[in-house]
C-alpha cells in the first residue's frame, strides 16, 4: 500500500498561436517541477479507505497507467456505512477561459444504494455538489445510467462501469474568479449499512487545464444570448456567446407582471439554467445584465 499524498498536476492554456501543452499525474511519482505539485488531502477520520497504489481486485485490476491508482482501498472491497474523502484547491488566476478537471474513472458501487459525490467549496466549510448544478459548465464523459439519486436522496455516481471513463468537469473562469483565494474539490464515496462486497470508485490520470477552447464545441451563436424556453413548466436556460475575456452575468431578475422582482441571482456563469417552478404560473420578464449588455426576455410559466 502506498500513501502518496502529492498530486501532481499543472495548467493546460490554449491560444490561438500557440500549440496545446498538457501535464499529467498518473499516481506513479514526482515527474514534474514543485511548482507544478498541489496537495491531495485524504481525510483520515473515521479509517478512511482512499489509497494509492496498485490495485489489486476482480474489476479493479490494473491502472489506467501502471502502476498506481487512487482508489477506495487497493485490496478490499469499500466498508459499509463508510463516507471517505479525498480534496485538493487549486488557484483561479485567469479572468476568462475555461477551468477544467479531467480524469478516468471505474465504478463498482451498489446500485441506487452507494455513492460517489464530487463537491466543490470556496472556503473549505460550505460544499455544493456538482450533480445537477447550473453554476457547473460542463460535466460529461460518463454514462449517464451511473449517475442517480440513490436511496438517501444524494445525487452522484452509482452502479458499475467496468471500462475506464474520461470524465471531464467545467467552470467559467470569469464565474471563478469571485473565489480569488482557491477553489477546493472535494470527492466522497457513500454506503448504506449493506456491505455487498463491491470494489468501490478508482481514479487515474488526473489534469488541470485551463483553456481558451471548451472541450465541447457548442453550435454556433448568431445572437449575443439567449433563454429558453420562452414557455416552461420551471427550467429556463440561458446562454451567451463565448468571449475571450472576462465575461459574467452581474445580475439577474424574474419580474412579473406587476414590476416586482420575484427572485434575483447575482454573479453567475454566463451559460446558466434557473428553475422557476416555486413560482405561480403566468407571465414573467427575465432581466439579464451581463458586464457587456443588458437583455429582457417575456417567459411563461406553465405547470
Amino acid at each position: 500500500m502506498i500513501k502518496n499524498y502529492f498530486l501532481i498536476t499543472c495548467f493546460l492554456f490554449l491560444s490561438s498561436t500557440v500549440g496545446a501543452q498538457q501535464w499529467y499525474q498518473y499516481f506513479d511519482g514526482a515527474d514534474t517541477s514543485s511548482f507544478t505539485a498541489i496537495l491531495i488531502q485524504i481525510d483520515t477520520t473515521g479509517g478512511n479507505v482512499w489509497q494509492i497504489g496498485p490495485p489489486q481486485k476482480q474489476i479493479f485490476d490494473s491502472a489506467a497507467s501502471v502502476p498506481n491508482v487512487l482508489v477506495t482501498d487497493t485490496i478490499n472491497s469499500y466498508p459499509a456505512n463508510d463516507s471517505s474523502s479525498f480534496s485538493f484547491a487549486t488557484y483561479p488566476w485567469m479572468s476568462w477561459g475555461i477551468f477544467a478537471l479531467q480524469w478516468k474513472q471505474k465504478l463498482d458501487l451498489d446500485s441506487a444504494q452507494d455513492v460517489g459525490v464530487i463537491e466543490y467549496s470556496p472556503d473549505g466549510i460550505t460544499w455544493t455538489s456538482v450533480f445537477d448544478n447550473p453554476f457547473v459548465y460542463n460535466f460529461y464523459g460518463f454514462d449517464t445510467v451511473n449517475v442517480d439519486t440513490v436511496a438517501s436522496g444524494v445525487v452522484g455516481f452509482t452502479g458499475t462501469d467496468s471500462t475506464w471513463s474520461d470524465i471531464w468537469l467545467c467552470f467559467q473562469m470569469s464565474w471563478l474568479q469571485q473565489f480569488n483565494d482557491s477553489i477546493r474539490f472535494r470527492y466522497t464515496i457513500y454506503s448504506d449499512s449493506t456491505d455487498n462486497q463491491s470494489e468501490g470508485w478508482m481514479i487515474d490520470n488526473m489534469m488541470m487545464h485551463i483553456t481558451i477552447v471548451h472541450t465541447a464545441k457548442g453550435e454556433q451563436k448568431e445572437e449575443y444570448m439567449k433563454v429558453f424556453p420562452s414557455v416552461t413548466t420551471g427550467i429556463v436556460n440561458i446562454e451567451t456567446v463565448a468571449l475571450q475575456e472576462y465575461h459574467i452575468i452581474e445580475t439577474m431578475q424574474l419580474v412579473d407582471v406587476n414590476g416586482k422582482v420575484v427572485k434575483e441571482w447575482k454573479n453567475v456563469p454566463t451559460r446558466f439554467w434557473i428553475d422557476i417552478s416555486d413560482q405561480p404560473n403566468g407571465s414573467y420578464f427575465l432581466k439579464v445584465t451581463t458586464n457587456k449588455q443588458t437583455n429582457t426576455f417575456p417567459v411563461i410559466l406553465q405547470r
